[in-house]
């Protein structure tokens, strides 16, 4: 039956429960042994397959039953002996039968010595076994106990089972009792081990469905049912489904020993000859090691020299995620001795793989090949440095790595800015994984701190606000603060670590100190800065006093702040932002909410909107434009984020900032505040990480230098590749079999920027272009004793998205074009799976499809598409 189907017969048949459970006193009679017919079933399958098309490996045996022991005071109480005979595995690849003899373990089942259960009042208490290192046997004896746990209980209540403690629901339907149980609620019944820092998520669902007829206060039989779904939130189609199915009925009763213990259940239970242990119902991760096995180093590194390790492929990130995994086990020497031998073109990927490896061997083979103290190895150094500073597994081991390259007195300014960059997001990301008690993140934390207090120039002040917006500490905002009203670059970027952080921490004493830059009540402030104070008050749990402040300033302004506050209060006003509420308050006044007060006339721009849409994500953009009422542009900032179901993420934000523009074009003499030096700068955030702050050209010498010596094509911002997601979950079933599920993806991205500035033709057009190739594996493997499924799905996308901003600045008002551009986009996926019975191989399963998603320009804005067609 397929998941969907089951789940709507669930449904209708919960719709037929009666409001009770009919009262049954569920004991084993004494004298009486009873033997059940037991089989149980396990499959796994890509979540785009049909499981029932799928093999399962199937376990089949005879249980008997018998009391042991019964409490005299309470005859709910009992001590049942369990016993496991003719266990036979069969599976429809093989079309035979085998029977496990009991010498035949090899990792299977150790199943000649009986089961000891403690039961009370139909709740399992305990299990007492032999077992001792066969984790594998022990929890499939676990699974086949939890089958006989029904309680005479109406309602959802907490009970233990081999898949940990769970919520469950018990129902009837005429004369069956049912137990209805829910994954998402229990613990223990599925482990991860993953990076702690993952850019993709996963999420795993499941129920399970069990009908118990009783009679005479026997079971009679029980049939147990259970799907798991694990899969990727951005991409729903790359995952794993598993099931499972369980049989008990009764074959026939007959007489047997009688109850062979007396006396309180202590006793008994010290009687027990042999070394029985007492276990908990909950089964255990069994550690096995997986099946799957890599390409050689050597030949991933001669398969990406043939295809070019420059070109933006799927199979260069599929060389990448294979390399980070086998680097993983190495030793240090081993890999820098990988480094040494490799070819020059192929050493940018192995540092990539190296960092995403994140083992100190690894690192430290990096470092040392690298030998950071030479200042020519520069750019091979600053590729590391953001390497690490995307690696999904955050360590005090990489905090030193970062803090010894900044004590190189010898590495240059840019390098260090770099570095301190990387160590403000290492600590981030060590904090939101619970690290930020150790040692190591605070003498880092202090390192900055120290830094940042010792030097006067500005641009290393720069660097170590950069560093601390980095961090994301909250406990850091009163040294942001001694900042805020400092120059326009330092007082940005304050502003900007502010906006990053969560609401809660922007208190009254930092609000207070905002409103101080935007009313400019003890100094003057440029108009960015202004804005961007404004934009805080206005997004951060915003005060009705601060919102009718800012729209109350739209008539006093000049008319491109005017414009721009107005845009940014009606962008506001049409999202779901909790400041909408307080404006439209503030709006209520009339004096405010009409044409002459809001109806202002400019160029600069403030608006968001959905970019993207599917079924599993919403990519959504904010674009605000400054420009100076001469009609240059001041400023741009571009934030692009995905929503999904695991959580938001901000894939990229861009901010343009130029100055002194106006000086060029300006036809009548130009305010001394608003007097500013020659400049084009560009900052960048990629998937959360600070991306260093980029100078065009600053003095109109170095734009003259730069105009006529520019090099072909764009600025390389970023290239690389990058571990979005490692994870292994190790799924218990109820049968206590499990499967463990491995997702592993990888990005390939280079992004680059150009800006190109015509004083001739008065038009300056910038572009941001963000190529990237991502590649995401998801695997399960079920190993059933003799019988192993491996089921797999991957997933490939490539494409290009790119920004273009034009400006023409040669007439009043200016005319701008935004333009969001992607490339068809091309998806490959691939699934199969293959069982192995007994070393022989077979593919049940294998499927391949492709599409191409036609290439687009986003329909951004209406007023954006009436310039466009002026301009373009």
């Amino acid at each position: 039956m397929k998941p969907a189907a089951c789940l709507t017969f669930c449904l209708i048949f919960l719709s037929g429960f009666r409001d009770g459970v009919k009262a049954f006193n569920l004991h084993f009679d004494a004298g009486v042994l009873y033997e059940y017919e037991y089989s149980t079933s396990m499959a796994v399958a890509p979540i785009s397959v049909d499981l029932g098309d799928i093999t399962a490996a199937n376990v089949e045996a005879v249980i008997q039953i018998r009391s042991l022991w019964r409490n005299p005071q309470n005859q709910e109480e009992q001590l049942l002996h369990l016993q496991i005979q003719d266990l036979k595995l069969t599976s429809n690849l093989s079309d035979t039968t085998k029977h496990l003899s009991v010498d035949e373990m090899h990792g299977g089942l150790d199943y000649k010595e009986a089961v000891i259960v403690h039961m009370h009042s139909g709740k399992i208490q305990g299990l007492f076994d032999t077992s001792k290192d066969n984790t594998t046997s022990l929890n499939f004896k676990k699974g086949l106990v939890s089958l006989l746990q029904i309680q005479a209980t109406y309602g959802v209540i907490m009970e233990d089972g081999a898949t940990g403690r769970c919520q469950v629901s018990y129902h009837t339907l005429k004369d069956d009792i049912i137990k209805v149980q829910n994954y998402q609620n229990c613990k223990n019944s599925i482990t991860n081990d993953k990076f702690s820092d993952q850019i993709l998520g996963v999420s795993h669902v499941g129920w399970s469905e069990a009908v118990f007829t009783i009679e005479d206060n026997h079971i009679k039989s029980v049939t147990s049912q259970e799907f798991r779904s694990v899969v990727l939130d951005e991409q729903t189609t790359v995952g794993i489904h598993i099931s499972s199915r369980q049989l008990l009925r009764l074959l026939s009763t007959k007489s047997g020993a009688n109850e062979e213990a007396q006396g309180e259940l202590q006793e008994v239970l010290a009687s027990f000859k042999g070394s029985h242990v007492n276990h908990t119902i909950h089964a255990l991760p069994a550690v096995r090691q997986s099946a799957f096995s890599g390409y050689p180093i050597s030949k991933l590194l001669d398969h990406l020299k043939a295809n070019g390790v420059n070109k933006l492929q799927s199979s260069t990130t599929e060389v990448f995620l294979q390399l980070s995994e086998s680097l993983r086990p190495m030793k240090m020497n081993e890999i820098r001795d990988i480094l040494k031998k490799s070819d020059n073109t192929l050493v940018s990927v192995l540092i990539d793989a190296a960092a995403a490896a994140s083992t100190p061997a690894a690192l430290d083979a990096v470092v040392s090949y690298i030998d950071i103290a030479d200042p020519k190895k520069a750019p091979l150094l600053e590729k590391f440095l953001y390497a690490c500073a995307f690696s999904s597994q955050p360590s005090p081991h990489l905090i030193s790595v970062v803090t010894t390259i900044l004590s190189q007195t010898s590495i240059k300014r840019q390098t260090r800015e770099i570095a301190l960059i990387v160590l403000g997001t290492v600590i981030r990301k060590m904090c939101s994984a619970n690290m930020c008690h150790l040692q190591d993140v605070s003498d880092a934390l202090r390192l900055i701190l120290k830094g940042l207090s010792a030097f006067k120039d500005e641009a290393d002040i720069k660097s170590h606000l950069l560093a601390l917006k980095s961090a994301f500490l909250p406990e850091t905002i009163p040294i942001l603060l001694q900042y805020i009203d400092q120059s326009k670059s330092l007082s940005n970027i304050v502003l900007s670590a502010l906006q990053g952080l969560p609401s809660q921490y922007i208190t009254n004493e930092v609000k207070e100190r905002v409103r101080d830059i935007f009313t400019q009540r003890k100094k003057s402030f440029s108009a960015a800065v202004r804005l961007a104070a404004a934009q805080l008050l206005l997004i951060h749990e915003p005060l009705y006093t601060d919102v009718r402040e800012v729209i109350l300033r739209i008539a006093k302004e000049k008319p491109e702040i005017s414009k721009f506050l107005t845009a940014k209060v009606m962008s506001l006003l049409q999202s779901d932002h909790p400041a909408r509420n307080v404006i439209l308050n503030v709006l209520n006044d009339s004096k405010l909410n009409n044409y002459f007060h809001l109806g202002r006339v400019g160029c600069s721009s403030s608006y968001a909107g959905l970019m993207a849409e599917t079924k599993d994500t919403v990519t959504s953009y904010e674009f605000d434009f400054l420009f100076s009422d001469t009609g240059a542009l001041k400023q741009s900032n571009s934030h692009f984020a995905t929503q999904s179901r695991g959580g938001r993420l901000h894939s990229l934000q861009v901010s343009l900032e130029l100055g002194g523009i106006d000086s060029l074009l300006a036809t009548e003499p130009i305010e001394e505040a608003e007097e500013e030096e020659l400049m084009a700068g560009m900052s960048a955030m990629f998937l959360g990480v600070q991306i260093q702050p980029i100078i065009f050209f600053q003095g109109y010498g170095d734009l003259m230098s730069k105009y006529f010596s520019a090099p072909d094509g764009p600025l390389n911002i970023l290239s690389g590749n990058i571990l979005v997601v490692n994870q292994r979950q190790s799924v218990i079933l109820q049968s206590g079999l499990q499967a463990q599920v491995f997702f592993h993806g990888g990005l390939s991205v280079d992004v680059s920027a150009d800006l190109e500035f015509s004083l001739f033709s008065q038009e300056s057009k910038s572009s941001v272009s963000n190529d990237f190739s991502i590649v995401v594996s998801a695997r399960a493997e079920a190993d059933a004793l003799f019988l192993r499924t491996t089921a797999e799905t991957v997933a490939e996308m490539n494409s290009s998205i790119s920004f273009v901003t034009t400006v023409n600045f040669s007439h009043i008002p200016v005319q701008y074009c935004l333009q969001l551009i992607r490339e068809p986009l091309l998806y490959r996926e691939r699934t199969s799976t293959r069982v192995s019975v007994q070393n022989r191989n077979k593919i049940a399963q294998q499927r391949k499809r492709k599409w191409t998603i036609p290439g687009e320009e986003a329909a951004l804005h209406r007023d954006n598409l009436k310039m466009c067609r002026n301009l373009l």
